[in-house]
């Protein structure tokens, strides 16, 4: 691919630029390096003392792609691969990518039309490929590969070829060599320091949370443990505005232990009603004790609620566990993998929880 002259400030300029170009974040050259880090290729990166150098074309892509990956559009780094390892991990079956990419390759490299061909052969054609690139395709093509996938095996193949666009258009549109993509004109620019360090429950692109730093904490999901204990609790309050009950986000401190309350959709009203949910929220790196446990279950009773949620970024122990079992308290637990579920949901477009505006 060639080499350009690139010096330390260079790079960072153009990686920190990108950064806030698609996805409004402001982040400082440390975090670049801790994230070359994390990747393992800090050793690309240029070092102070080295003035200009003559750097690998190859080399910055792998750079650039670490930088989205980590905080503008996870999965950016792994599609570098070539397209067989990408298609067999998108679709979780090895059988049914050889035999996509053998149909693909038959119907592309023949002329007239191909005659059928069985899975068998079709598989057969597949592991013979070394290296394929598909390259875009105008929408006829990957009508008429879609149309006759079908015809020639059912749905499962045809499936398997939108699977393959997929793959496809994402490693197009993270490609830092075209032009950058974005999905919001963002108006003004947070730094992801903020994130651990403010207390601020107001958000540009959100209403307690900011989208901005979704695509971070899904590729870093590692550093939620360390985020802001009231960002946490923002988060969690996000959730639940994005899924259409009304939310009351307590004042972080001196709130009598209950963080937020939830009520059905639809506006206050006098004589409200209790509320349907307290949530709990505790950042937390131990197990949750059944004295927490049992703190929250006093204050559903307290505010006449239906259930109480806690929401923590560790599991509960089993003593926690065993006292909300034997004493039937209205409690439910969510613990990291469903608050990781919750965040790769707020990440995904045209889901109802985030939709760019």
């Amino acid at each position: 691919m060639g080499a350009f002259p690139a010096s330390r400030r260079l790079v960072a300029e153009r990686l920190t630029e990108m950064v806030g170009y698609r996805a409004g974040l402001a982040i400082t050259e440390s975090d670049i390096v801790a994230t070359l880090r994390r990747y393992g290729y800090a050793h690309f990166y240029p070092p102070h003392e080295a003035g200009t150098v003559r750097m690998r074309s190859e080399a910055y892509e792998v750079m650039s792609r670490c930088v989205a990956d980590s905080f503008v559009q996870p999965g950016a780094l792994r599609a570098m691969r070539s397209l067989i390892k990408r298609v067999q991990d998108r679709l979780q079956d090895e059988q049914l990518a050889w035999q996509v990419l053998g149909f693909i390759d038959t119907v592309l490299t023949s002329n007239p039309e191909p005659e059928p061909a069985s899975l068998d052969v079709l598989e057969e054609r597949g592991r013979e490929l070394r290296f394929m690139q598909m390259g875009p395709q105008p929408p006829a093509v990957r009508a008429r590969l879609r149309e006759t996938a079908h015809r020639w095996h059912g749905e499962a193949l045809a499936a398997a070829i939108d699977a393959v666009f997929e793959v496809e258009d994402f490693r197009d549109a993270s490609d830092p060599y075209k032009r950058w993509a974005r999905t919001v004109e963002w108006s003004d620019m947070v730094p992801l320091s903020d994130l651990f360090a403010s207390d601020s429950v107001t958000a540009s692109y959100g209403r307690f949370f900011d989208q901005r730093f979704v695509p971070f904490l899904v590729s870093n999901y590692e550093k939620l443990a360390a985020i802001h204990w009231r960002k946490f609790e923002a988060l969690v309050a996000e959730h639940f505005y994005r899924l259409g009950f009304r939310v009351e986000l307590g004042p972080g401190r001196n709130d009598n232990g209950v963080d937020i309350r939830l009520w059905e959709s639809g506006p206050a009203t006098d004589g409200e009603a209790p509320p349907l949910v307290i949530v709990q929220c505790k950042r937390e790196r131990r197990k949750i004790s059944k004295v927490v446990v049992k703190a929250l279950a006093a204050d559903v009773a307290w505010e006449n609620a239906r259930s109480g949620l806690l929401v923590a970024t560790v599991d509960w122990s089993p003593g926690a566990r065993e006292v909300v079992r034997t004493r039937n308290y209205p409690l439910e637990e969510v613990n990291h993998k469903a608050v990781q579920a919750w965040l790769a949901a707020m990440h995904t477009s045209d889901t109802g929880l985030w939709l760019p505006s």
